[in-house]
């Protein structure tokens, strides 16, 4: 199977992508996990799906905010602990801030949002890399999102505070990829689109409330700008991430894959 006996860390166990990464990290062969996220109910519930999908995938809940160093630290060192190497790491754990207009932003939400997605997403690279550099292999892959290319402009506002922390990351990514290359790490980006789950079946639920329509009014309205006319899963999205961490991907470093159902399509 794609991650066949690969040791895997994956921050930010929520709702919407983080525990479908664990999962579908299971499904896929993982030897052994760390879930890492800040509510201990999250975790609890990701070990006990991995638990029926993979009884041979152990399982390793760690409470953990990425803002705190030490707190990452703690991660990579049970991680190694636990299983002797850290084969591949997700970077999943994001605080997204309001949506607003950029001209009228609380740039005081800014700070708190770079200090979740850049500094938090580099404190638990930081705590993982001598591991990986020890063992001269490893995989790393930052979540990003299509709004860096194609800015997302909603009835609810624009994510313009998001978006550019997430830009932020995909720059430092590229640095890592030229920089730990030499020690056999791979570093890449996904950049995820609208994503069929929790958060976003929550968000279609709401529009169409407030428009006083159908949800599926809302869901086609979407759909009708993504070339394959549906919106991609959780589930689909994490398979992408998951394939970088693979061995199938180690010719790839330093790129950014785009996981949006072709919304956004490169030049």
């Amino acid at each position: 199977m794609l991650l066949d006996n690969k040791i895997i860390v994956v921050s930010g166990i929520g709702p919407g992508l983080g525990i479908k990464l664990a999962t579908e990290a299971a499904a896929a062969g993982a030897a052994g996990l760390v879930v890492a996220a800040r509510t201990r109910s999250r975790l609890d519930e990701t070990v006990d799906k991995i638990r029926n999908i993979n009884p041979d995938c152990s399982c390793i809940p760690v409470v953990c905010d990425i803002t705190q160093r030490d707190q990452c630290d703690a991660v990579a060192a049970t991680a190694v602990e636990q299983f002797g190497r850290v084969d591949g790491l997700v970077n999943s754990a994001f605080y997204h801030g309001n949506f607003e207009q950029i001209d009228q932003a609380d740039l005081t939400e800014w700070m708190s949002i770079y200090q979740t997605n850049v500094i938090g997403s580099m404190n638990m690279t930081n705590a993982l890399v001598p591991a990986m550099k020890q063992q001269k292999s490893g995989s790393i892959v930052m979540i990003g999102t299509m709004a860096t290319r194609k800015p997302a402009i909603l009835e609810i506002g624009g994510e313009s505070g998001y978006a550019a922390s997430k830009a932020a990351i995909t720059t430092a990514a590229k640095y890592l990829a030229a920089e730990l290359g030499p020690f056999g790490i791979r570093v890449n980006n996904v950049l995820m689109g609208w994503m069929w789950g929790e958060p976003v079946k929550a968000y279609v639920a709401m529009a169409a409330q407030q428009a006083g329509v159908d949800e599926q009014v809302i869901y086609d309205g979407i759909a009708k700008d993504i070339p394959l006319r549906r919106i991609v899963t959780d589930e689909e999205c994490a398979r992408a991430a998951l394939m970088l961490l693979s061995d199938y991907s180690s010719a790839v470093t330093g790129a950014s894959l785009d996981a949006n159902g072709g919304m956004f399509i490169p030049s």
